[in-house]
């Protein structure tokens, strides 16, 4: 069917949202999940207090860990924020970690919201127990030479301050420390964001080589695999994305978006279900009942298609493809007869 034809290559431009990124604040809907966790036992610490700070230190939100150690920030503009543990009255160290979300646009008023996963990591203060260095980790740590320590964080700067040259920063880094997972995932991203896919996609690898649980580098790899169709490195990347933070919306709905057009419709459906289920928890996203249409009509399920193209538009009715996603809508319940 024409109209078919033509939303199938209105959705590519899905997959192109990495590289739009909106300007800090443009869109109050990034989430930030994560866990805290004992570093010598691997058990999650319970009922601290985690605050979220601004790029200028400023507290904008406070979460307290449940019993399985996590925490959640959501509703959040785009940004950097750093996650604070208060560890007072405990034998913890007080520890923060580093975390950007960036809202992506799709185009026609239409936007990708980002989701971080940060892990956590709390060691004994010495202070406190008398025991161990004091020092506070996150779930991935190495020990990084200080000239190379020192360029990683220039040249961290220099793209927060939207500075190319920090680019170049940051290769002069690796070059010292070829491993530093720090710089090759912050690097491949950066040029993901660029569209300069070729350029992403071997530093990210290394990224994933030197930390199996970066999921900020598997999404990344993931969108630079499609764009460098390579669907199947894709769905791979993807697939270990949703492993690591199966909350993430984003990297679910992603994953099964490539699986639907890899024709692996069953794995596609679970993928696309399972980011509905997250987005009614939080805030409806339109592009999930889009996407699932797509693969119902792709698969002759005309009602279900028709029913997700209804959500879609009361969920985005200013949408510039009202007209022909009525008739969408019209053809399908009638094939569905």
């Amino acid at each position: 069917m024409k109209y078919c034809k033509h939303l199938v290559q209105c959705s590519v431009l899905f997959f192109l949202f990495i590289a739009a990124a909106l300007p800090a604040g443009a869109q109050s809907i990034n989430s930030i999940y994560g866990r805290v966790v004992d570093a010598q036992s691997r058990q999650p610490v319970a009922d601290l207090f985690v605050e979220l700070l601004d790029w200028v230190g400023a507290s904008r939100a406070r979460s307290r860990l449940d019993t399985s150690g996590r925490f959640e920030f959501v509703g959040l503009p785009s940004g950097s924020y750093q996650i604070k543990v208060l560890t007072f009255g405990t034998i913890y160290r007080e520890t923060t970690q580093d975390v950007r979300v960036v809202a992506l646009s799709l185009g026609n008023g239409r936007y990708s919201p980002d989701t971080a996963y940060v892990d956590i990591y709390l060691k004994f203060d010495p202070k406190k127990a008398g025991t161990g260095d004091g020092a506070a980790t996150v779930v991935f740590a190495q020990e990084i030479p200080g000239d190379a320590r020192k360029l990683y964080k220039k040249g961290a700067g220099q793209l927060d301050a939207k500075k190319d040259e920090g680019l170049e920063t940051l290769k002069k880094a690796i070059e010292i420390f070829p491993t530093y997972y720090d710089a090759l995932d912050r690097l491949g991203r950066e040029y993901v964001l660029r569209k300069k896919y070729e350029e992403a996609a071997p530093y990210l690898m290394k990224a994933v080589d030197v930390n199996k649980r970066s999921f900020s580098s598997y999404y990344a790899l993931g969108v630079a695999n499609y764009n460098l169709k390579n669907m199947t490195g894709a769905a791979d990347a993807l697939r270990e994305a949703t492993t690591i933070n199966a909350s993430s919306i984003p990297a679910q709905l992603f994953y099964g978006i490539v699986l639907r057009m890899d024709g692996n419709y069953e794995l596609a459906e679970k993928a696309l279900l399972q980011a509905k289920t997250l987005s009614e928890k939080s805030a409806p996203n339109a592009e999930v009942h889009y996407q699932l249409a797509l693969l119902y009509e792709k698969t002759g399920r005309y009602k279900e298609a028709a029913d997700e193209l209804e959500i879609y538009l009361k969920i985005a009715p200013k949408t510039t493809d009202v007209e022909k996603v009525k008739k969408m809508i019209e053809d399908l319940r009638a094939k569905a007869m």
